[in-house]
């Protein structure tokens, strides 16, 4: 395809052309002469000369650019006739009776000659061009099938243009002035300078506000304009604008705007698919935050039901019986309003946590954190509600730096923290260990209790409570349900296991940034209210 092109730009002649044609011109001309001498002398032929210079014409015409030199060769073939084989010999005479008008047709066929050839040649070269485009139209079709963002789209079409084109191309993907995407493939590096150039780009907006050819075009030029932009447009929906920018428009840029369509046909096609498909991942997301909202509003309503119930007993109680009750009993059922209220307390925050990165606008906004920081800070949170925990973190003794939203994470370990606490149903010490995977950092919360039952494995982090006892069981669906929406938020992983030393372990893990090296040896903190 690029020597197709190749050749056909030699219209545009540069000295370097001019001279290798001339030369071939004339190396043409100095063999038909040469083979012309030696038939003659050999007596082959005579009275039929002049073929071997119109032979020599049509190979001239082949082997060099446009239809000069075959006229060139034409000219000198007659000239030839006439001094080397044409009495008087090796003088020119087109004085002779008859002379005139046989040269002068013999001249019209050669030149007839030369300019027959010449078309053949650019026909035949046109269309294994066309041949070769249609070839890069089924590359291009399959290469858009394979891609799967919008990005990648445009940048598969520029590439397939300027490849089919074998000129420099601009892809704009929406308005020009303030395109959502633009991307250049360029031949030279001023190219590039000459799309940012304010004529350049104000020919591309009128292109994309008038869904019409801009620029240069067979018709006309456009002041000093020196692209030609075609929009992306379909049912007058205009997409973006693609710019092209030959180094000779003056032979292909007809050919080109006609696989123009096709290819920017394909464009549209890959970029309603992909229109679709985000609709429908759009729709996807949205039923599992329905589904996500049902399993939290289930495990609210049962994770509130008991301590507002505790609360309210309590509170009766105290409230119609104050006279009755002694203060060891009095205290007892203040403690209990007191460990409830702190109980919906946390329960308010998981909500809040919950709906900051669940709601349609919001997004996760993560910082470089220090994680042996971030593991401090949490193990500091849960003390003040479990004074007496024993808690031992190990973290590497290298530096661990991982982007992350530090709230958020500080609330997935305390709450994989406290149900540990709460649920594991043993005064063993639990253990949270910070470690290195490649490029991602692990966090693991250990047990030594009872273990999770194995039927729940699977479904632990949905969001379920579970039907045993109400206040066993308090906060362990949603707390869980909140820990893996956090961490999916942060492109990370959660799982659940039982360990075979008996108790449950909860790890999950989050992309690392940068090169840290850790060395395998940790630092052992042991931490008890």
């Amino acid at each position: 395809m690029r020597d197709y092109l190749r050749q056909l730009k030699k219209i545009r002649l540069s000295p370097d052309i001019i001279l290798f044609d001339l030369f071939k011109t004339i190396l043409v001309f100095l063999i038909s002469t040469a083979f012309a001498l030696c038939v003659v002398e050999m007596k082959v032929i005579s009275n039929n000369i002049f073929g071997v210079y119109m032979l020599g014409v049509a190979v001239t015409s082949v082997i060099t650019s446009g239809y000069t030199w075959g006229i060139l060769a034409s000219l000198g073939g007659v000239v030839a006739v006439n001094f080397f084989f044409t009495f008087p010999y090796f003088a020119i005479n087109f004085s002779m009776s008859g002379y005139p008008i046989t040269f002068a047709l013999l001249l019209f066929m050669s030149v007839l000659t030369s300019a027959l050839t010449t078309r053949v040649k650019k026909a035949a070269l046109l269309s294994a061009m066309r041949e070769s485009r249609a070839e890069n139209l089924t590359k291009m079709s399959n290469a858009l099938l394979s891609a799967n963002t919008l990005h990648k789209i445009m940048e598969t079409t520029l590439e397939f243009f300027a490849h089919s084109n074998q000129c420099s191309v601009v892809a704009y993907l929406g308005n020009p002035t303030a395109p959502e995407i633009k991307l250049f493939n360029t031949l030279e590096n001023q190219d590039e300078l000459i799309f940012n150039s304010p004529l350049e780009l104000q020919i591309a907006l009128d292109a994309y506000t008038k869904n019409e050819i801009c620029g240069v075009v067979l018709e006309s030029k456009v002041q000093n304009c020196k692209g030609t932009y075609i929009p992306i447009s379909a049912d007058n929906k205009v997409y973006g604008v693609i710019g092209l920018l030959f180094e000779n428009p003056d032979f292909i840029l007809l050919d080109a705007f006609k696989f123009s369509d096709i290819m920017i046909f394909q464009t549209i096609l890959a970029l309603e698919r992909q229109s679709v498909e985000e609709k429908a991942q759009q729709i996807l997301l949205e039923k599992e935050k329905e589904k996500m909202r049902s399993n939290l509003l289930r495990a609210v309503s049962h994770d509130l039901r008991t301590p507002l119930t505790c609360i309210l007993g309590a509170s009766t109680t105290l409230q119609e019986n104050k006279d009755k009750v002694n203060e060891e009993i009095f205290d007892r059922l203040l403690s209990d309003i007191h460990h409830d209220a702190q109980w919906l307390i946390h329960m308010v925050e998981n909500l809040l946590s919950i709906t900051k990165i669940s709601s349609d606008d919001a997004k996760v906004k993560k910082q470089d954190e220090i994680v042996e920081e971030v593991v401090s800070e949490s193990v500091s949170r849960i003390h003040k509600r479990f004074p007496n925990a024993a808690i031992h973190v190990s973290v590497p003794n290298e530096v661990l730096i991982v982007p992350m939203d530090a709230t958020l994470i500080e609330q997935v370990l305390i709450n994989l923290m406290e149900n540990a606490i709460r649920h594991s149903e043993t005064s063993l010490p639990i253990w949270l260990k910070v470690a290195q995977e490649d490029d991602e950092a692990s966090f693991t919360v250990t047990d030594y209790g009872k273990g999770i039952d194995p039927i729940r494995l699977s479904t632990i982090f949905d969001g379920k409570s579970t039907s045993v006892s109400a206040d066993s069981s308090r906060g362990l669906g949603i707390g869980l349900s909140i820990c893996k929406t956090i961490i999916l938020a942060h492109n990370g992983k959660i799982t659940a296991t039982n360990h075979v030393c008996g108790g449950a372990s909860f790890t999950f893990v989050l992309p690392m940034k940068g090169d840290f090296e850790y060395d395998g040896e940790s630092k052992n903190i042991n931490c008890r209210g």
